[in-house]
């Protein structure tokens, strides 16, 4: 059986190496040699590492009452000398160095696997992060199967590992490691079921068909996208229940599909607005966030002499969560005097509103004439074009020639002219269709496809492209994060839902302030946000600059395909399959992290639930369990034996153990009263306990330690019940079919 298991193990390890590419990171300058180690060791593929750490955590698994005691420091170590060579062990003035560096390598690590897609180059912070899974895997897995006697909970273990590798690789089936692995597993569960000349068990055969369904299934399987999507992990997204967190810089996409029906907060307004949550002013590539500061002033957001309606609103915090407050552009005043108000004139609270929490909002909302949007010019300020024009070194050729395609075709005279253009293209003249079904497996490349072949989208992708565009353009714009008008459930009450979420742009022009435009088809401004500078109506097939893509047909299809605004929200919210957004790469640091963490923590806390129901007999399984994870594998499992009775099961663990043998005896007395005498005493079973761990509680600390998060007692409690719950089966089985040939006769 041996055999099989190693095997099986090494390559469950091996198959990490699918989650890296071929090439070295180029970051070479350290400063301990270079990352000559890393090349030789990975030989420019990261199998070796990880086939490495699989047999590093296959011995470390193997080494019976020591396998715990060693995983930590032997783990550690190979990931220090399989990533940097051998540390500065005579050197002590440079351990401090030493441990910079491993620290910087993480953090640029997690940055890395933060904005890129999976595969990732051969980073040094990646391997300090992953190597460390595989050894606890492969430690966990071999360690039981041999000592624990659950093969079948090892075999499931890796399989369910290689299922997610192959989900977030986008490698269905994780090409030849799976094959190989599913025969190393069938061997070994053949092994571990067979029984003398009759061969394997049918509990053997049933776990090997579940295993490879299980690792066929996981990349298929419906909640993959919501759960492992190619996107960032992100900790606000909106879920189907509990209380949503809204956050400016939460993909909107999750509202739009996961959380499409919850209701967020209520709006009382005698005018239906966008409301405004804040603003995104710096794009990397894959995401925009907001790196405004109160202090700095980036220009005028309303210059004096424009036109201005003022609104009030009062807001109901419902089923969310959030530190920001909501209202319509531009919010010069609120009822909160804890609230902070930030240079794009949004605010924030230090702690978030809770649900049924409200606050009332006075928003100043910018009129100007079309007149003087024209004669803006574009005499930007220092800090609005340092800022507001930025665009990062990966920007894809096509946001440049699709601002060259708009110039040449609408040849806009101002900078307003151009912002209506891009509107106008995006909108109607691009061949571009709403649609929130859509995938961008790659979230750096999504601005490219979208832009490209895809041209389908939501109000993320479109927003995005528009700011771009303009930036481009030398035109300043930000991308701006809120919501819809919502539903009228009264009158000027408005009722907001996680399908309200939306974006739209705003664009800089000087002595007017920062505007408004909504680029997503099916969506318009509200009369007041625009009353004296309308958005074109649809425009009629134009020759300006040439052909316009087929503009008659293409406006045709629209006209018959997009709904009004009002009712898009309504289908948006029937629409219950759609799958959630696309614009995130799932980094796998937070895994590597939580998954050791979780599985170290997940045995004492499972420990403290069994016993925490407080029955006698929860109370005679939590201190035999305690003394059984105390000693090794082999002692404890002669303790195991149905001939033995309470008493002398729990005498025979503390003497091997080493424990004070009187509150163990009278432990063991007060529970054979309760089994076996009508007087017995619960009370007294409790009382006897807590004297029994008094005596336990007098063992070092680093035998309990290790006894905490050992987990045979759980597992020969699982293996118990597995083999019950079997018997029961078959008794039952066995009575209905003597009932069925005695009523045959």
């Amino acid at each position: 059986m041996r055999y099989w298991l190693y095997a099986a193990v090494l390559v469950a390890g091996s198959a990490f190496s699918i989650l890296f590419t071929g090439d070295l990171y180029t970051e070479t300058n350290t400063g301990f040699g270079d990352l000559s180690v890393v090349s030789i060791i990975a030989g420019n593929r990261a199998f070796l590492p990880m086939l490495f750490a699989a047999a590093v955590g296959a011995l470390i698994g193997s080494a019976g009452r020591w396998r715990f005691v060693l995983l930590v420091p032997v783990g550690a170590l190979y990931t220090i000398l399989a990533v940097y060579g051998v540390p500065p062990v005579f050197s002590p003035g440079e351990w401090r160095q030493f441990g910079y560096r491993i620290g910087n390598d993480v953090i640029d690590a997690a940055n890395i696997m933060y904005a890129e897609p999976v595969p990732y180059d051969l980073a040094p912070g990646i391997f300090v992060m992953v190597l460390p899974a595989v050894v606890i895997l492969a430690t966990f897995a071999t360690s039981a199967a041999l000592y624990e006697g659950t093969p079948v909970l090892s075999v499931a273990v890796m399989g369910l590992t290689i299922g997610v590798l192959s989900t977030v690789s986008f490698e269905d089936g994780a090409g030849p490691f799976f094959a190989a692995f599913l025969a190393c597993a069938v061997g070994l569960l053949l092994a571990a079921g067979s029984v003398g000349q009759e061969g394997p068990g049918r509990a053997a055969l049933v776990a090997g068909a579940a295993v490879v369904a299980l690792a066929l299934l996981v990349p298929r399987l419906p909640f993959n996208d919501a759960t492992i999507s190619p996107g960032m992990i992100d900790w606000t997204r909106i879920g189907t229940g509990g209380t949503s967190r809204l956050d400016v810089q939460a993909d909107v996409g999750d509202y739009l599909a996961a959380g499409r029906d919850a209701e967020l907060f209520t709006v009382r307004s005698p005018e239906p607005l966008l409301w405004r949550g804040g603003t995104l002013d710096s794009f990397d590539g894959v995401r925009w966030s907001d790196t405004t500061t109160p202090a700095e002033d980036y220009g005028a957001e309303l210059a004096p002499g424009v036109p201005s309606r003022i609104v009030e609103q009062d807001v109901e915090v419902l089923n969310a969560e959030t530190d920001v407050l909501f209202g319509g552009y531009r919010m010069v005043d609120t009822d909160r005097f804890d609230a902070t108000r930030h240079s794009d004139s949004s605010w924030t609270l230090d702690e978030p509103f809770e649900e049924g929490d409200s606050y009332e909002v006075i928003s100043q909302i910018p009129q100007p004439t079309e007149g003087q949007l024209q004669a803006a010019g574009t005499s930007y300020p220092s800090s609005v074009e340092r800022k507001f024009l930025q665009l990062p070194d990966s920007t894809p050729g096509v946001v440049a020639e699709t601002a060259d395609r708009i110039e040449e075709r609408y040849d806009p005279g101002t900078p307003y002219d151009t912002a209506r253009a891009v509107e106008r293209y995006l909108i109607y003249d691009g061949g571009f269709i709403y649609n929130l079904d859509v995938s961008y497996r790659r979230a750096d490349k999504a601005v490219e496809e979208f832009l490209g072949d895809s041209k389908e989208g939501f109000c993320t992708q479109f927003s995005t492209s528009m700011a771009l565009i303009l930036r481009d353009m030398d035109i300043p714009s930000r991308v701006v994060y809120g919501a819809t008008s919502g539903e009228e459930v009264d009158e000027d009450e408005y009722v907001v839902t996680g399908s309200n979420m939306h974006t739209w742009v705003e664009v800089y022009f000087p002595g007017v302030g920062w505007y408004p435009f909504n680029p997503t088809p099916g969506f318009s401004m509200p009369s007041t946000m625009e009353a004296n500078a309308r958005r074109p109506s649809i425009p009629v097939p134009s020759t300006i600059g040439g052909p316009t893509e087929n503009n008659l047909d293409l406006r045709q299809r629209l006209n018959e395909q997009r709904p009004a605004p009002e009712q898009q929200q309504q289908d948006a919210r029937q629409d219950r399959n759609t799958a959630p957004s696309e614009e995130r790469q799932a980094p796998l640091w937070p895994l590597f992290v939580a998954l050791p963490v979780l599985l170290v923590a997940a045995v004492p806390l499972s420990k403290r639930a069994l016993a925490a129901r407080g029955r006698p007999e929860d109370l005679y399984g939590d201190l035999t369990g305690r003394l059984r994870d105390v000693l090794p594998p082999n002692t404890a499992a002669v303790a195991d034996s149905p001939a033995l009775t309470p008493t002398e099961r729990v005498l025979l663990l503390s003497g091997a153990a080493g424990v004070e043998e009187g509150p163990m005896g009278g432990f063991a007395r007060a529970y054979s009263d309760h089994l076996y005498s009508a007087s017995g005493d619960a009370d007294a079973v409790a009382a006897a306990h807590r004297r029994a761990l008094g005596a336990y509680g007098r063992l070092p600390l680093w035998k309990r330690t290790l006894a905490a998060v050992n987990p045979s007692s759980l597992l020969a409690r699982m293996g118990k019940n597995v083999a019950s719950g079997r018997a029961r089966a078959g008794k039952a089985v066995r009575g209905r079919i003597r009932a069925l040939l005695r009523r045959g006769r």
